[in-house]
Parts: C-alpha cells; structure tokens; sequence
C-alpha cells in the first residue's frame, strides 16, 4: 500500500472518529451515517477502518454503513456520493482521492 492510499486511509478513521464521537455528545441515538472510500472491494485495509468505525457507531448508539466503488472507479464513487445524499444520512465521510472528480458531488 503506498503512503497516499495510508495517509487517505488514517484520515478517514479519524474523520469517522471524530465525527461519531462528536455526535455521541449529541445523542447519537438511532443516527445514520455513511462513510464512502474510494478503494476497491480487493482493499483489505478498509477492515480496519470499518471495525473502529462500527465499533464507535455502536458506543454512541448510531449506525455506520460504508459504500465503495467496488473496482475503485472514481465515477461510480460520484454516482455512490450522489445516491448517499438523495437518501438524507444525518452524515457522511467521504474520502477524497481527486477533489476535481469527487469534489462537485461533495460541494452538492
């Protein structure tokens, strides 16, 4: 794994760390919120992230999904994004490997 895939990677579980930890001040009771990578499904490290992040969930009482573009294909991450916010989480974590292909879903 090279050392932007580690660093994108860290980022996200603090994102989601402190995220949830935040919301569990708030009562997080019952709070939805979904965390999208960019990585493909043959990514294993997501594993690590996805246990510290649903164990969080689940010390606040929130629930945690995760979505990923399965082959890692930077529009079916754009589609992901835009179909996670129709649906209204009370939050989401996005990583962002190209801010000039994600970023305009994430600014909408």
């Amino acid at each position: 794994m090279n050392n932007r895939v580690l660093k994108a990677a860290l980022l996200a579980g603090l994102a989601v760390s402190a995220t949830l930890g935040f919301a569990g001040t708030a009562l997080a009771d019952g709070e939805k919120y979904v965390l999208i990578h960019h990585s493909p499904d043959s990514e294993t490290f997501w594993n690590t992230v996805k246990n510290g992040a649903s164990l969080a969930a689940k010390e606040v009482g929130a629930t945690v999904t995760f979505r990923n573009p399965p082959t890692g294909d930077l529009a079916d991450m754009v589609r992901i994004i835009q179909q996670t916010t129709a649906e209204k989480p009370d939050g989401i974590i996005v990583t962002i490997p190209d801010v000039e292909t994600v970023g305009g879903a994430i600014e909408d």
